[in-house]
């Protein structure tokens, strides 16, 4: 009878310390989903904090764009006159830049005659 009741209590106690290790386990694995179900939470909140930025973000860019939008329009007339500026400019230039070389070649081919003239004219003998 005594061998039975060491055999028990042997049984009890490794009974007791399986139950230890198993409450000890289940611990550590509700430790571990705690700070599992922490960390989810945080990122949750760190994601929440970037979609309200982004749509902030996304609302001022928007406004700048409409501000741009407004000046560009003010803005456009006035280009538009001053490429017409630059391109009577260009036709200015070139009726200047046509009349010099017709000037310049009605002297070259009257050469002599305009000599005689000038100095006809200045009294050069």
């Amino acid at each position: 009878m005594a061998d039975s009741n060491t055999t028990l209590l042997l049984e009890m106690l490794q009974f007791q310390e399986e139950y230890a290790q198993d409450q000890e386990s289940a611990r550590q694995s509700r430790a571990a989903m705690r700070d599992r179900v922490e960390e989810i939470a945080d990122r949750i909140g760190k994601l929440e904090t970037t979609a309200a930025l982004s749509g902030h973000i996304d609302a001022q860019v928007r406004t700048e764009l409409d501000a741009l939008t407004k000046a560009l329009t003010q803005v456009e007339p006035v280009a538009v006159e001053w490429n017409r500026v630059k391109s009577i400019g260009k036709w200015a230039a070139s009726g200047l830049l046509a009349s010099g070389v017709g000037i310049g070649a009605l002297a070259a081919a009257a050469g002599d005659q305009v000599v005689a003239a000038v100095r006809a004219w200045l009294r050069i003998p």
